[in-house]
């Protein structure tokens, strides 16, 4: 199954890199937000990802993160595809749930399974550990529910978490908001996908401050 995986992972990836190769690269850099600069043929640009900058170096698709950590082949293609996909739009607009994402509503199921459900687990009834993880992952605290914060997963992706702690009458809660422009930035899957990044960072972040302690 793993195998599966991986081969249509650098199928995807390959695709991407190819559509991306083909295109006007200054004008999708600077619909992404992003810097670069053209060297020779080349162009190099920083993407802000979570709490680290991934410098790439295309056509050649070199990916080098400044935090010396493995990127895998599902953030090389999330980073792709924000490039290829991304509209321009500026944030910071209303603020949706991820069922009110043109398209996603059918999709609710699976991305509470994959998002939802691991960070109720590991934070329901700690919200103190919870907005700690994401502030050291360069979150933005807000005034939403018992905790909340926004994390930038890309330039113009932010995914904002919402929890409500639990207590002995009430089960914890947790929502996961997104800019209004999320789908003009990346396809439907890779929403999902860049949310599940985020939730599997910040519950590794509060492991981490645990060991630490």
């Amino acid at each position: 199954m793993e195998l599966v995986r991986q081969k249509t992972y650098r199928k995807t990836f390959e695709i991407a890199c190819n559509q991306l190769a083909g295109r006007n690269m200054e004008e999708r850099l600077s619909k992404a937000g992003l810097d670069f600069r053209k060297e020779g043929e080349a162009y190099h640009f920083s993407v802000p990802f979570f709490n680290e900058t991934i410098e790439v170096v295309a056509p050649a698709f070199i990916f080098i993160s400044s935090r010396a950590s493995n990127i895998n082949l599902a953030m090389k293609i999330v980073i792709l595809h924000y490039v290829l996909n991304a509209s321009g739009q500026q944030t910071g607009g209303s603020l949706i749930q991820y069922e009110d994402i043109p398209g996603c509503r059918s999709y609710l199921p699976v991305f509470e399974r994959r998002v939802v459900k691991p960070l109720l687990k590991a934070f329901g009834y700690g919200r103190d550990v919870f907005i700690e993880a994401g502030k050291a992952l360069g979150g933005k605290e807000e005034e939403y529910g018992n905790a909340s914060f926004t994390l930038r997963a890309l330039p113009r992706v932010p995914i904002t978490f919402i929890l409500w702690e639990g207590d002995q009458d009430f089960p914890p809660s947790l929502k996961v908001l997104f800019d209004q422009s999320v789908h003009t930035y990346l396809p439907l899957e890779d929403i999902t996908v860049v949310s599940k990044m985020a939730a599997t960072r910040i519950i590794k972040q509060a492991r981490k401050e645990y060991i630490e302690q």
